[in-house]
């Protein structure tokens, strides 16, 4: 194969609109195509050639190439004119040639595909792919691949790293080429694997050397964000590519409307929790005993210590906090007008990684005005704060949802916990670069994965050294204090048992031991 055909098998593989040079070729050589079969090339247009209309199409540009390069002659002899129907003929038997050897090849191709290991999962987040748990170690074949819930980390033979958030569905055609068709995804791409490339129903993005996130919708619009370096993208074969660089984004949909957008970093999980400590410090609070007006504090103890929870009362003629029975053992109960408990417990400050879980019931006969707060710690500040609540506003999100928030800042879960029946949560703070509620936080409700209602993409970064900040408080609102006159929103209502704080971001086996046993054995 001659270096001009070379260039045209890449230059048409690439997408470009050589179709007129390439026509040309394959009329005088019909082995060019069998040629072009053979590439590793055509595995990465498959989804294109399968599409119903491609085809078609390939073989109307065929014809209208050679039609307006050998068909166009209309003033000539008679004997020119037998010459060019001649001619017309011949290469009309070449291109059907072509395109019957083309067809036989493409579904020879089709049929012989095998499907072959492309990766591996290499960290997931209650991830469930075809019915069943994704494993960490597992083998990614070709061929389609889902997730139905949770998160994946998958690394790919060329070195790509895909993380993908369910629900999503994506044909996997090698290590270099993807079709998402619903979902999100991140890919990291190394320098070795530029090239790498992600089609959708509505787009076609080419890495150039960058991170980049991609959603699809089920209507088939999609968005493409550059997080870092540059790719290239257009909505069609028939438009050109156009380049984006960081802090870009674009969004196609299906008429191949190309839309510029803000470039929204925050819309992708770009990073998961690292393999938690196998024997990470807590503090545990059961509420099994109350004595001289504490709650004992148990447990490994952080940073070597460990801190009982103290009865505080606004006014000393009203009622207590008080104990009733609960998931294990007793429980606290909140009365959500008069008291709290405060310990000398500073919290997890900055974007530290941080795990906290409880049991919690809540009323039925729910007040929005006794959501504020299970428990928090930190500066009742803009985003300085770490609060839990059920949630009261109906601003953030649906009312009753479990809700972390630090303050103009939340994130709201979507079952509603408003049903005086026991509930295990379980929240999660992973650490890393650029910590944000959105994509650094994890909810569990019942042992289970919890998507979120409401997400405020704003950085978490709890302040623990300025001199209003408060230590870690059970049952009452973090901006409350003594002096303020508002009656509303000061403390919560509701029933808290077997109070967890882990210095630590655990994973979801630990959480489910933990919901499970009420011990620490893993």
């Amino acid at each position: 194969m001659r270096n001009h055909e070379e260039k045209l098998i890449a230059d048409y593989l690439a997408g470009e609109k050589v179709e007129s040079d390439l026509a040309e070729a394959i009329a005088k050589n019909p082995e060019l195509l069998n040629k072009l079969a053979s590439q590793h090339a055509i595995h990465k247009q498959l989804s294109h050639l399968l599409n119903k209309d491609s085809t078609a199409n390939f073989v109307k540009k065929l014809e209208q190439q050679l039609n307006n390069r050998y068909g166009g002659h209309n003033q000539s002899t008679p004997c020119s004119q037998t010459q060019s129907k001649f001619s017309i003929r011949r290469h009309w038997y070449a291109v059907a040639a072509a395109i019957s050897l083309f067809s036989f090849l493409l579904i020879f191709k089709i049929a012989s595909l095998e499907t072959t290991e492309v990766g591996a999962v290499y960290r997931v987040v209650s991830a469930i792919s075809s019915g069943k748990p994704l494993t960490e170690g597992q083998k990614i074949l070709s061929g389609p691949f889902s997730l139905s819930q949770g998160y994946a980390e998958i690394t790919l033979k060329n070195g790509v790293r895909l993380l993908l958030e369910a629900p999503m569905n994506v044909d996997i055609l090698s290590d270099e080429h993807l079709l998402l068709k619903r979902g999100k995804l991140v890919a990291t791409v190394p320098p070795a694997a530029i090239g790498f490339k992600v089609d959708t129903p509505s787009s076609s993005i080419i890495d150039l050397g960058t991170e980049f996130g991609v959603s699809v919708e089920d209507d088939g619009k999609s968005q493409v964000h550059v997080l870092t370096g540059e790719v290239k993208v257009r909505a069609s074969t028939n438009q050109p590519y156009e380049l984006l660089i960081k802090d870009q984004a674009r969004a196609f949909d299906l008429q191949q409307q190309v839309i510029n957008i803000k470039n929204n970093p925050n819309r992708f999980m770009r990073s998961l929790p690292g393999r938690s400590v196998a024997q990470p410090n807590y503090l545990h609070w059961s509420f099994d005993d109350l004595s001289q007006q504490e709650f004992s504090c148990v447990g490994t103890g952080i940073d070597g210590k460990c801190y009982n929870a103290k009865v505080k009362k606004l006014n000393d003629t009203l009622i207590d906090v008080s104990t009733v029975t609960g998931k294990f053992g007793n429980a606290v109960n909140f009365d959500g007008e008069n008291s709290w408990l405060a310990t000398a417990y500073k919290g997890i400050g900055g974007n530290k990684p941080r795990t906290i879980t409880f049991w919690l019931k809540a009323p039925t006969d729910f007040s929005s005005s006794q959501g504020f707060g299970i428990l928090n710690w930190g500066l009742s500040d803009v985003q300085s704060a770490w609060q839990i609540s059920l949630n009261p506003l109906a601003v953030s999100g649906p009312l009753g949802r479990i809700r972390i928030g630090t303050n103009q800042g939340e994130i709201v879960g979507s079952t509603d916990l408003r049903d005086d029946t026991w509930h295990h949560l379980a929240i999660v703070l992973f650490g890393g670069e650029e910590v944000n509620l959105s994509t650094h936080v994890l909810i569990y409700v019942d042992g289970n994965l919890e998507y979120s209602d409401h997400k405020s993409i704003v950085k978490v970064f709890t302040d623990l050294d300025h001199p209003n900040s408060k230590s870690l408080t059970m049952g009452r609102n973090i901006a409350f204090d003594n002096e303020s006159t508002n009656k509303n929103s000061r403390f919560f209502r509701g029933q808290l048992d077997e109070l967890y704080i882990f210095d630590s971001a655990l994973d979801e086996p630990q959480i489910k031991n933990l919901m499970q046993k009420n011990t620490i054995d893993f």
